[in-house]
């Protein structure tokens, strides 16, 4: 066996070890980052919400019980199914995330941010998307962060579509089935 044929089959074994421990690496539970939620809140510990949209009335919500009520720029009963996602942003992950001074607010749109969204007294402040995909940069505290963008359509939708439906119960004499 020639040098250059030793050499080919040292770099092979190499190789295969090298794949094998990258392979074991991977495969390790408990080898993804951990990353932590945006915010250090639950769902339940939420009472206020506020989210200021440029352009449009600001919102304002308080959870009163077990039921979150609009404060405005309307009163009434709020609409659960478009609360529970705000609530849910509190505990999202978003692994992607960059600190706030080392690069561009302006460039992000996020100075200013065009939306603002307060849980209790935790401000994010929404910016663009990602032009390579579905994913908007928010900005909290001293952090930028990339996340899946499911709520900024939300957000700057009608104000009147936070109020929960109100259902009218049927007049005495109506019969089902005329």
């Amino acid at each position: 066996m020639n040098a250059l044929s030793r050499r080919r089959w040292l770099n092979l074994g190499l190789l295969g070890a090298v794949s094998g421990l990258a392979t074991l690496t991977w495969l390790e539970p408990g080898w993804a980052p951990v990353v932590s939620p945006l915010l250090n809140l639950v769902p339940a510990q939420i009472e206020r919400i506020r989210v200021e949209r440029r352009g449009q009335d600001t919102l304002a919500f308080e959870r009163r019980g077990d039921q979150w009520r609009m404060t405005a720029p309307s009163a009434g009963l709020a609409n659960q199914v478009l609360i529970n996602p705000i609530l849910q942003l509190a505990e999202a992950h978003c692994p992607v995330q960059y600190p706030a001074g080392a690069i561009d607010l302006k460039m992000l749109r996020l100075d200013p941010p065009p939306l603002r969204l307060w849980l209790n007294d935790r401000e994010i402040g929404f910016g663009g998307s990602a032009p390579t995909d579905d994913r908007r940069y928010l900005h909290i505290a001293d952090r930028v962060h990339l996340c899946p963008d499911h709520l900024y359509l939300l957000l700057t939708s009608s104000a009147a579509g936070f109020l929960a439906p109100v259902i009218e119960p049927l007049p005495p004499n109506a019969r089902s089935g005329d």
